[in-house]
Parts: C-alpha cells; sequence; structure tokens
C-alpha cells in the first residue's frame, strides 16, 4: 500500500466506501498526519551524514515521495536537511493516476535536475520504489531499512547500512 494515493489505500481497505467517504477519509487522515506524524518523524541514524556527503561530492539529489509535495516540504525542513537535496516531489507533482510505481515522479526529477536515467540511481525502501525506478530506466538501489527489510527481486542492488549507501552513491 507504501505510495498509493490516500483514496486507493482507503479503497482496498473498505471496497465499497463511495467517493464522498473516501475524500473524508483522507482529509481526516491528513489533519491527523499534519498533527502528529510530521512532528515526531526523525531521521535514521546515519541519514544526515549521508545526505550531506553526497551533496557536498556535488550529486544531485531529489526527494520523491506518495505524500503530498508540502507535507514533503515541512517534514524535510523540520529535519533541517532541505539544503542537502535540491528538489523535493510528491505524489501531486503527478497526475493522479500516475503514481508510483509509474515513472512519472522520478522521470520529472531527472528532467528537473537535468540528469539522464543512464546517471541516475533511485534510492528507496519498498518494491514501489524499485518499479518506479527501473520503469523510468534508472538504476534501482535498495535500502533494507525501513519499510522492506527483505530483499526485492526488482532491486538492482542491496545495502544494508548507511555506511555502503553512501559508499556505492559516492564511488559510483
Amino acid at each position: 500500500m507504501t505510495g498509493l494515493p490516500l483514496e486507493a489505500v482507503f479503497r482496498l481497505a473498505w471496497p465499497d466506501l463511495s467517493d464522498e467517504d473516501a475524500i473524508a477519509c483522507r482529509n481526516e487522515y491528513r489533519a491527523l498526519y499534519e498533527e502528529t506524524v510530521i512532528p515526531a518523524t526523525r531521521l535514521f541514524d546515519g541519514a544526515r551524514e549521508t545526505l550531506h556527503a553526497i551533496h557536498a561530492a556535488g550529486i544531485l539529489q531529489a526527494t520523491v515521495t506518495g505524500k503530498r509535495a508540502a507535507d514533503c516540504e515541512r517534514i524535510l525542513r523540520g529535519l533541517a536537511i532541505e539544503d542537502d537535496i535540491e528538489l523535493y516531489l510528491g505524489g501531486d507533482s503527478v497526475a493522479p493516476d500516475r503514481h508510483k510505481p509509474a515513472p512519472d515522479l522520478a522521470l520529472l526529477a531527472m528532467d528537473r535536475l537535468a540528469v539522464p536515467p543512464a546517471r541516475t540511481a533511485v534510492v528507496g525502501d519498498t518494491l514501489i520504489d524499485m518499479r518506479m525506478g527501473r520503469a523510468a530506466g534508472a538504476h534501482t538501489i535498495q535500502v533494507l531499512w525501513g519499510y522492506e527489510r527483505s530483499a526485492v527481486a526488482e532491486a538492482d542492488e542491496t545495502v544494508a547500512t548507511w555506511d555502503a549507501l553512501r559508499a556505492r552513491i559516492l564511488n559510483g
């Protein structure tokens, strides 16, 4: 379910949910998310150092998420890492029917950063992330912390630590 629009998630749980009720559920979820989840969001140990090292090396970084772009921006600012990430896109940055695993978010990030797929790595913690990256023609790197902790076949490679991810990105 990770990466799907909220209405789609609610419809998986309640297939007979009306459009009006799906929107009401989405609005209530977003209010609770704003009030409780965003303030409680924390970085994994090692994340800040990795993002900073990649940025310092001149490698462009984007965050693409199923969350709304405004929520993503608030989270990154709250975590004080927005200066290390050149671009952040949310599920609302593309057409509603083109969310992950469609390649649109990754392709939009590549376009805005002027980086071709052959020089792009999509790093993520879900099968949906790996499918999006593959569909966009990028190299995919699955991190084995976060949502999915077992390797998925769609990942070109996996890393188990922030140190390994940092080394992989910085050393090509």
